[in-house]
Formats: C-alpha cells, structure tokens, sequence
C-alpha cells in the first residue's frame, strides 16, 4: 500500500484504512502486554470500531475517529456523543461491565482547554471526572440538537452512578497521529523483527496480511476477532522470510487477470505445444510463469536480491536444464518424432518438479523456479522438443499478461 493510494481515497476510505491500521499498531502493541497473546483478541466492527477481549470478555473498547483536516472536539461534537451513545447503551443493556472494561476515544481532533474531551484525556494535571459530568448532564438536557438527541437520551437514562463510572473508565486520547504517522509508528514497532534495511519492505507485507485477514474476519459468519498469538506467528513467519537463505514469497495464491490459452501465442506456450500439453498444464504454465516474473520484479523493485543473483539464478537454471536434457536423451531414440515428444514431457516434468530449483536454500515456494524455466524458454534459452528451434517461428514475445 503506497502513500498515493492512501491519499487518493476517500474520506469514507481514510477512516476504514486509518480504523484497521490503528488497530495494527495496537495489536503490534498488546503483543508485549498480554499475559497470554493466544488469550488475547481483538476484533474490528464487532463491539466497538476496535476492541481487545481476554478469556471471551471485552477489556478496552475503543472508538477511532479520522478527520483529514485540523479541527477541535467540542463539547456538542457529534463524534464525542455518538461514541457516548454507544458506550452508554452497552452498559444499559449490561453488555459490558464499567468494572472491568476501559473506554478510549481515538480521535486526529484538538481538546481545547476547559472542555470535556480536555477533561477525560490522559494528562493527570486536566483529568477532571466531576468537571465533565456537570458538563455532560446540563448539555443532555438540551432539546434543540437533533443530531446530538439519541445520543443525550442514551446518556440521561444511564443511573447516576453509571455516568460517573463511564466517565472515569472514558480516556480521550486527541490529536492521535495521523495515517501516516501511524505507519512511522507501525514501522517502530517492527524494529525489533526486521533488520534497518527491511522495516519498509516488512511493513508492506505484514500490513497486507493484516488487512486481509481483517476482511476474511468481517467477512465471516463463524469469527469475529483475531488472536493476538495470530499476529505473533505472522510476524515470526515473515522474520523467516527476510533470513539470509530466503525471500519473500507474495504471489502464492495470485493468478494473472486473464487466461486465454487458446489466442496465447507466446514462445513458451509453443514450446508445451509441441510437446502435446494439455490445456491444464499450459494454464498452470501460464499462472506460474506469471507469479515467477511479478516475484522476481518485486525483489528487484525492493532491493531484496544481491546484484546479478537473479541472471545468476537463471543461468543456474539453464545449467539444470542442459544437464537434465543430456540424461534424458540416453532414454530415446530421435529418429523417430514420438520419442522426440516423449523425451520432451519427460525433460518438462522433471524440470516442473525435481529440478525446480529455489533460489535460495530456504526458499520454499516452486512458483519462482517452475515459472522462470518458462521465463528461459519464452526466450528460446531452452526448450522442450528437442528440435525446438527449428519447429518454432519467430517468437511473439508479449512479455508477463
């Protein structure tokens, strides 16, 4: 996720984004404060905007409110009531427990002196309870806001003793750091995951990973929220990722936008049909030689690889073809035209499989290497039928779909 695309959503986006990121940053967070990260988690959406649960009770419950634009939380600001709303009709419904569960509100909104988001923030010397209950209670007895009207009934139905123990449980955290400041604060975090020189990178990843985890939960009927021991061991899987005997594997699971096996005209593509290929093993080319080339260009583009690593690892390649070739053609006898197709799905199996070789030592995804051959072979490096060079015409390299 770059900055240009943060920048070019909109507001409704920024907030989600800024809501999810945040909860990154908290969750990065409670790693080190939870007595047992996998009976730690925290849900999006679910309870509140973000909210931390421990052995299946909610603990923190936090309301987070994105403006891009400077501005103040006043004391009839429809975000400080709304959150109010929402907390006051958890407790009357006894949904939550005052005793047990503290209330924060995140917001990118100033608290002026003297106001009643002043009065609930962190600074001890301002912190005053008994100033914002007096404040709150003669604002939700007005009538003329209509914006604000559900929220003071919510508020004014609560007990006595219930406002006064929400209030002391309500944390106005203002000012909060704006969504890319919560980047630079994510990437503090990982300092202690990632080398200097892989924090960017590392960030980038564990970010997309989060998010899309975030999605599969909200998307879902059977979860709602997610352990923190799952963050732990998404980070630890990422940590192996960025060792000196391996890289990052991101396109697992990713195919090209189209497939059309039939109008493909591509030299590797010719190269499996002159071996007789079904349909399913050139589209499992096609996707291959697809994740293989986007891989490749992201180590590049992330100074991932040592210079000259990637040339290297396909002459590395090419030296496996050559050798496995040789031993292939012991087997067959070229004279005649089904040997030669023969010989040639044996030599594609075996570099499709065994002679898939990584790139590095712990490298583990096959993609990479199975789709580089194709990468050799769309540049007539190596081919397949033995006479592969003669039987194909000039190449129509269109480079990756």
């Amino acid at each position: 996720m770059t900055d240009k695309s943060i920048f070019d959503a909109t507001p409704s986006a920024l907030g989600y984004i800024y809501q999810v990121r945040y909860a990154l940053l908290l969750a990065l967070k409670k790693i080190a404060e939870a007595n047992d990260p996998d009976d730690c988690f925290i849900s999006i959406e679910q309870l509140d905007d973000i909210a931390f649960e421990e052995n299946g009770d909610p603990v923190e419950l936090l309301q987070a409110k994105y403006h891009g634009s400077p501005g103040n939380l006043t004391d009839r600001s429809a975000d400080l009531w709304k959150t109010v709303r929402i907390w006051s009709e958890m407790i009357a419904s006894q949904e939550v427990s005052l005793e047990e569960v503290a209330f924060t509100l995140l917001t990118t909104e100033s608290a002026v002196p003297d106001s009643i988001a002043n009065y609930l923030g962190t600074d001890e010397k301002t912190r005053n309870i008994q100033a914002a209950l007096i404040a709150m209670r003669n604002i939700s007895q007005e009538t003329q806001n209509a914006t604000n009207k559900k929220a003071y009934e919510a508020f004014t139905a609560l007990e006595p003793w219930q406002q006064e123990g929400l209030l002391n449980s309500i944390y106005v955290i203002a000012n909060s750091p704006h969504i890319i400041e919560v980047e630079k604060k994510i990437k503090r975090q990982i300092r202690l995951s990632a080398s200097a020189h892989h924090v960017d990178v590392f960030t980038s990843r564990l970010e997309g990973l989060w998010f899309k985890r975030v999605i599969e939960v909200m998307s879902s009927d059977d979860q709602s929220a997610i352990s923190i021991g799952e963050l732990v061991n998404i980070i630890d899987d990422l940590r192996s990722q960025f060792l000196p005997g391996n890289l990052p594997s991101d396109f697992d699971d990713i195919n090209p936008e189209e497939i059309d096996i039939e109008n493909d005209e591509r030299t590797f593509v010719e190269q499996l049909r002159l071996i007789g290929a079904s349909n399913r093993v050139i589209r499992n080319a096609i996707i291959n030689y697809y994740r293989a080339f986007e891989q490749r260009s992201r180590w590049s583009r992330e100074n991932l690889v040592k210079p000259g690593e990637l040339k290297k690892y396909l002459n590395r390649l090419k030296d496996e073809w050559e050798n496995q070739s040789s031993l292939v053609e012991m087997a067959h006898d070229f004279s005649q035209e089904q040997q030669k197709v023969a010989s040639g799905l044996k030599l594609y199996t075996v570099c499709q499989g065994d002679s898939a070789l990584p790139i590095r030592s712990e490298f583990k995804s096959a993609y990479v290497a199975r789709g580089s051959y194709h990468t050799l072979s769309d540049d007539k490096d190596i081919g397949w039928h033995t006479d592969y060079i003669d039987l194909l015409e000039p190449a129509n390299d269109q480079g990756a779909a």
